[in-house]
């Protein structure tokens, strides 16, 4: 089975690269051909890994719709597929690779990677992608042999805009390592990791932090890693001055084994953004085995399903309903909820795991057999 990918492996563009990159790796290894044709990178550009098969095309001559006169043809001399599936939507590259499946009479998948959040398209040029989508991508969307959501909402939200063909729900790939725990005290941590942005909606743990009071004083300690927008950080940083909180702590960027030091710290991990497609920012702390909180707007419900944290509405009573239980949540419980965080990753976000669940859904593409599961038809 070949198949051939529509997308980017550089560095820079963020998470559906590195999520594009370890798919390629997880099918590759299980005996699926996966290929991925990119644009060339510009001189800042950095490949994240060169151990899958990769073709490049000619860059854009614009880029608002990145279109590309060579790209078709580009497509076709890449070799014969079964398979063709775009990573992401609005781009000529994903109407290019629909156009070349449907000339060929091979079936293709598209992957929003988030891009068909309603967030997402009120972000930047809402309306060229509401005319994108009145004009073809609907259409495109509809005669997919399938469309790839990483999770539920995800999928609800495709439903939505009147997508009806099938939807696949299958997350994006982790890499699972080995985080030893060696947090060394026993202070109880809340720790905030990722950019420092308004929309990440820190304060709301400062606020939560300042309304537990007396139970936070002793013994507690909150921890604010990363960096970003520097007049939002002047805010926060004055607002814990405001408040009289001598527990909080920002740390700044720092990776390496820094970060790693401040990670291993923590007791749980906190997530409090109005709007996440995915949250890596959630897998950093369960791979660790670092119980976590989010708020509904982002989609992980498995944090209850599998009791390994909190995942609460999006108002300031909720996060620190939350940031409270955490901290009446035994030590032992805590371990516990780590465990299972741990065990989590491994059976459902894994490379592996989701290598698995990719190619049954290329099998059942090809053979119309053995439907999974997590097939949903609409209703």
């Amino acid at each position: 089975m070949k198949v051939l990918y529509t997308g980017t492996l550089d560095v820079n563009a963020g998470g559906p690269a590195f999520s594009t990159y370890n798919t390629m790796r997880g099918l590759n290894a299980i005996g699926v051909d996966t290929h991925v044709l990119m644009y060339e990178m510009e001189k800042n550009g950095k490949l994240i890994g060169a151990d899958v098969p990769i073709h490049f095309a000619k860059k854009p001559i614009e880029h608002i719709f990145s279109y590309s006169p060579s790209y078709k043809k580009e497509i076709k001399s890449c070799g014969d597929f079964d398979i063709y599936q775009a990573q992401g939507v609005w781009l000529y590259n994903t109407y290019a690779l629909v156009d070349v499946a449907q000339k060929q009479g091979k079936p293709y998948v598209i992957t929003p990677r988030g891009m068909l959040y309603p967030q997402d398209i009120a972000k930047s040029k809402p309306w060229f992608k509401k005319m994108s989508l009145k004009i073809r991508l609907l259409n495109d969307l509809n005669h997919a042999a399938c469309v790839h959501a990483t999770c539920e909402d995800e999928m609800n939200y495709c439903r939505n805009l009147g997508v009806t063909s099938p939807i696949a729900v299958v997350p994006n790939p982790v890499e699972i390592k080995d985080y030893p725990k060696t947090k060394k005290d026993k202070v109880f941590r809340l720790g905030y990791l990722g950019r420092i942005s308004r929309r990440k909606n820190v304060e709301g743990l400062i606020y939560a932090w300042s309304e537990l009071g007396d139970k936070v004083k002793k013994n507690a300690e909150l921890l604010i890693i990363g960096g970003g927008d520097e007049e939002y950080m002047a805010f926060l940083k004055k607002e814990v001055v405001r408040l009289d909180l001598s527990n909080v702590r920002f740390t700044g960027f720092i990776s390496g084994l820094e970060k790693e030091d401040a990670l291993s710290s923590l007791s749980v991990l906190a997530m409090p953004s109005e709007f996440e497609n995915f949250g890596n920012v959630i897998v950093e702390g369960l791979v660790r085995g670092i119980p976590c909180i989010a708020t509904t707007g982002a989609p992980w419900k498995d944090l209850v399903d599998f009791k390994c944290g909190w995942w609460v509405k999006y108002n300031q009573k909720a996060i620190t309903a939350a940031v409270e239980s955490a901290l009446e949540t035994s030590e032992e419980e805590l371990d516990a909820m780590g465990e299972r965080s741990k065990q989590l990753m491994k059976e459902k976000y894994s490379i592996e795991a989701v290598a698995k669940q990719m190619k049954a859904v290329y099998e059942w593409i090809l053979t119309q057999k053995n439907k999974p599961t997590f097939i949903y038809n609409k209703v």
